[in-house]
């Protein structure tokens, strides 16, 4: 199940707008917005293509569960976008 809250809090955490996640994704702002309210669904792929945009693992829009693996998982997410935007 996509988890539209967490994707919503990934995006506006790294300080994305909608337009600006749509322009990355190339895609129109509505599909955003249609995620983010659960009128609609990414497709498998376009899930692969938010995780790399937002910076974090696959499984954690995936799962609606707050689960040790998910904070895990994005801990070690949120470590390597502050190596890469240190990086950069």
């Amino acid at each position: 199940m996509f988890d539209r809250h967490f994707f919503a809090d990934r995006r506006t955490a790294l300080g994305l707008s909608v337009e600006a996640l749509a322009d990355e994704m190339l895609v129109a702002p509505s599909t955003i917005r249609r995620w983010e309210s659960g009128e609609t669904c990414p497709s498998l792929r376009m899930l692969v293509l938010v995780s790399r945009h937002l910076c974090t693992p696959l499984l954690s829009l995936i799962s609606d569960e707050d689960t040790e693996d998910r904070r895990k998982a994005q801990a070690v997410a949120d470590l390597l976008y502050e190596q890469a935007q240190e990086a950069a």
